[in-house]
């Protein structure tokens, strides 16, 4: 028994980013989608404490509290 469709409205950047997701040129976009909802099915969510560190993490980029690549290497000797 052949599966129901259904229409979808979808903005002109989203249709461009499931183009970018397409494994070839003409790969349908039902197939993408389907991909994509496995791919979030088998994720496990984020614990609590996981989501407590990236907002610590978040929050010291946002005082500053950061060192970059360039900064890293230049005190490290490298390059």
């Amino acid at each position: 028994m052949a599966e129901e469709t259904t229409t979808i409205e979808i903005t002109r950047s989203d249709r461009d980013r499931l183009n970018r997701l397409r494994r070839y040129p003409k790969e349908p976009y039902r197939s993408i989608i389907r991909r994509l909802l496995e791919q979030s099915e088998d994720r496990e969510p984020l614990s609590p404490e996981t989501i407590a560190d990236i907002q610590a993490s978040l929050d010291e980029i946002q005082r500053g509290e950061f060192v970059t690549h360039e900064a890293l290497k230049r005190d490290l000797g490298i390059e």
